[in-house]
């Protein structure tokens, strides 16, 4: 059922402002990905192959980091990684967010970061001392010297005219006026920046919890507040942002009527969150969380079920007791609140989910004994198989799943977003329900032998037989108490 639901549903402009913007975030859990959208996946310099994903423990917590492995000679034996910046800050007003650890035992000066493209040996250091520094002539002090092997949030903020750096929330080091810090153009057109690569044989093997890129300088209070949690900062994050018309029925991508009581929804937009995630690991007690990833959404202040978030979509399972008529929908993340947006429930509204490719033409839909897909044998291109099953069209007198969503009530009832809990005859649907399969004008009509609740919350499935008509695609349109499903999508049919 994970597997199909799977295939079900997967199927910043620079601003002079004084305030930071976040642009980019990487929390190296298990990939090099961005947890926002728009910015590169980070480029892994990783001669020796060693380089890899581990778990350690960071300011008191077990995390998967990313370990950096290599040798400092020669050059091109060096670990490391390229963010990139173009487009994404000002060469000359920035801020750059670390977590990081040196190996235990390394020693000598030991680069960071560098934003001139390894041309210079200007960057941040970590000295033969074990000072911060931002080569050369800006270094913290006696009291700031940091330790191989142990971890350390480290901030550098560049603007106009001045650098400084920032160690576990406080200021350490600063130099005025400089031209340090800029991603000159002519040194470094494609504006890359270089983390624990070097120019020399200045580098040292290290692992990587957090990095993050913001247009504009942090303010040192801001700077304070990320420390105190950094891994769940939002300072220099916008607020969620989503329209009326972001607000969809997760089966047909209609915004009409998209929210049911107990049904699945999407919400598309931006700043969603940053978290890229499902609900595979966060039930408790059969119930689907309430609260995924840091990110809450509210309808008519009443609590959905998330089932997946990410920065530009959201899919969520509505909550029960919601009037016909419009309803107000709020996303959280975190301490940031969307504004109010309004949408449309209706108590019924059903639809039926589908394959992705094709222009979602295909019902996603399954042989009744689980031995296959139901879809044109290459609609994926894989042949006739899809997942280790067969995939092919529908045959006459065998039974056949589809999957919805937005079908209205069962007898017995189930609450929203409650793994409904095992029974003999399932959950019917408490409403009368047919398919009309449709082919060159001809219309067959087929009652269900089931309709109702599948063994996940808020998917609906119609278990039925497919009729002895001609082969071809039928165009398949759920009716349920007199209201049917979106038209425009096809179930094959073959002998």
């Amino acid at each position: 059922m994970r597997r199909l639901l799977s295939l079900l549903f997967l199927s910043s402009a620079l601003l002079p402002a004084q305030n930071a913007v976040q642009v980019s975030n990487y929390l190296f859990q298990g990939n090099l990905n961005p947890q926002r959208t728009g910015s590169a996946v980070l480029t892994a310099t990783n001669p020796s192959g060693n380089n890899g994903f581990v778990t350690d423990t960071v300011f008191g917590q077990a995390r998967t980091v990313y370990a950096i492995a290599g040798a400092a000679t020669p050059r091109s034996a060096q670990g490391g990684l390229t963010y990139q910046a173009k487009d994404k800050v000002p060469r000359d007003s920035y801020s750059m967010e670390f977590i990081f650890a040196m190996n235990a035992g390394s020693t000598g000066w030991r680069r960071i970061f560098d934003c001139l493209n390894l041309t210079r040996s200007e960057g941040l250091y970590l000295d033969p001392s074990g000072f911060i520094t931002y080569h050369s002539g800006v270094s913290s002090s006696a009291e700031n010297k940091l330790v191989a092997g142990t971890y350390y949030h480290v901030v550098l903020v560049k603007r106009p005219g001045e650098v400084l750096v920032y160690l576990n929330g406080r200021l350490v080091a600063s130099r005025t006026p400089t031209d340090l810090g800029v991603m000159a153009t002519a040194l470094n057109p494609d504006q890359l920046v270089s983390l624990f690569l070097d120019d020399d044989n200045e580098w040292a093997p290290a692992r990587i919890a957090l990095f993050r890129a913001y247009a504009g300088p942090l303010s040192a209070t801001e700077i304070r507040d990320i420390y105190a949690a950094p891994f769940t900062s939002t300072i220099g994050l916008p607020k969620p942002g989503f329209q009326s018309s972001g607000i969809v029925n997760s089966a047909s991508f209609s915004a009409a009527n998209a929210i049911t009581p107990g049904g699945f929804f999407s919400i598309f937009g931006s700043d969603l969150g940053d978290d890229f995630g499902d609900w595979g690991q966060s039930f408790v007690n059969n119930i689907a969380p309430r609260r995924l990833n840091n990110v809450r959404v509210l309808v008519n202040d009443q609590e959905a079920f998330l089932a997946f978030t990410s920065s530009s979509q959201i899919n969520a399972i509505a909550p029960d007791n919601l009037p016909d008529g419009p309803v107000n929908v709020v996303v959280e993340y975190s301490t940031l609140r969307s504004t109010t947006v309004a949408t449309q429930s209706r108590r019924i509204n059903p639809a039926v989910f589908r394959f992705t490719p094709e222009n979602s033409r295909y019902l996603a839909s399954t042989a009744n004994d689980g031995s296959a897909y139901i879809g044109p044998p290459n609609l994926f291109g894989t042949n006739g198989s899809l997942s280790g099953l067969a995939l092919r069209p529908a045959r006459p007198g065998e039974y056949v799943v589809l999957y919805g969503t937005g079908l209205g009530p069962t007898t017995p009832p189930v609450p929203a977003g409650q793994i409904p809990p095992p029974r003999n005859g399932g959950y019917p649907l408490s409403n009368t329900s047919e398919i009309r399969l449709t082919l060159n004008g001809q219309t067959t009509s087929v009652v269900p032998a089931y309709s109702g609740l599948s063994g996940f919350p808020g998917l609906h499935q119609l278990v039925f037989l497919v009729p002895d008509v001609p082969n071809g695609d039928y165009e398949t349109v759920l009716v349920v108490n007199g209201l049917s499903s979106p038209m425009g999508t096809y179930l094959p049919i073959g002998k």
